[in-house]
């Protein structure tokens, strides 16, 4: 099984806007295009276009545009007349139904988990939530947006499903663009901040009793847990939009 350790690991990995020339040049311009999105360098509406991205990756249009097709089926580029895309905005409607999906699959992850989780991984876990109170006291939003990943990710890393891992990495950035769209919408507005920190507050809780659940072995239980808390943080969050609007 994968310790705790290696997922915090690789959560934390770093990544670059340069196009190497080893996987196929559209896959490595789709990930920069994804970075520069969940970094909110790309605004919602902005028209994009293949000539201007080739230009500044140093690439070809063709690869670019296969990039563009890719994230339109991801379902945040919508084509545009006379050529290019534009960034989606991510509606309130949208989001909860993301996490309705995110929150079953989560859940099958979890009741499917490998066998037993050691100690030493107990322990990581809850200095994890621990570590992300301190973050939320500092309003380190971006930290805390990492840390909470890292949480989600030792599950979804030591399922023994295949499909629900697949299936889960195929909306994870859709889960992240969401959050961040959140992030940089409570920036602008700070009379949101308390009730989205209460908000997270919550979620260290629900985080608290999964792991309380697993830690006893009822990895059903915890399943249950999990699909609630991300049932609940779906609707806090599509809440928190809806009061912007």
């Amino acid at each position: 099984m994968t310790a705790v350790s290696d997922i915090l690991r690789a959560a934390a990995e770093n990544a670059t806007d340069r196009v190497a020339r080893t996987d196929p040049l559209y896959d490595q311009i789709y990930d920069i295009m994804w970075r520069k999105i969940l970094d909110g360098a790309v605004p919602v509406g902005k028209r994009l276009r293949d000539v201007e991205w080739a230009e500044n990756l140093n690439v070809s249009r063709t690869p670019v545009r296969e990039a563009f097709r890719k994230l339109q089926q991801d379902g945040i580029l919508d084509p545009v007349a006379n050529g290019g895309y534009v960034l989606k905005a991510i509606g309130p409607s949208d989001l909860n139904l993301l996490y309705r999906c995110r929150a079953v699959l989560e859940a099958l992850a979890v009741r499917d988990f490998k066998g037993e989780i050691s100690r030493a991984d107990i322990d990581a876990l809850y200095a994890l939530i621990k570590k992300t109170r301190e973050r939320l006291a500092e309003r380190a939003f971006q930290e805390v947006f990492m840390l909470n990943t890292r949480f989600h990710r030792y599950f979804i890393e030591g399922s023994q499903n295949p499909y629900a891992r697949h299936v889960i990495e195929h909306i994870s950035r859709l889960t992240l663009y969401a959050r961040s769209s959140l992030k940089l919408m409570i920036e602008k507005n700070p009379v949101l901040t308390n009730d989205y920190v209460d908000h997270l507050l919550l979620n260290q809780k629900w985080h608290e009793q999964i792991l309380a659940l697993v830690e006893k072995g009822d990895f059903d239980a915890a399943g249950d847990a999990m699909q609630n808390h991300l049932f609940e943080t779906g609707v806090g969050m599509q809440e928190l939009i809806s009061r912007e609007k």
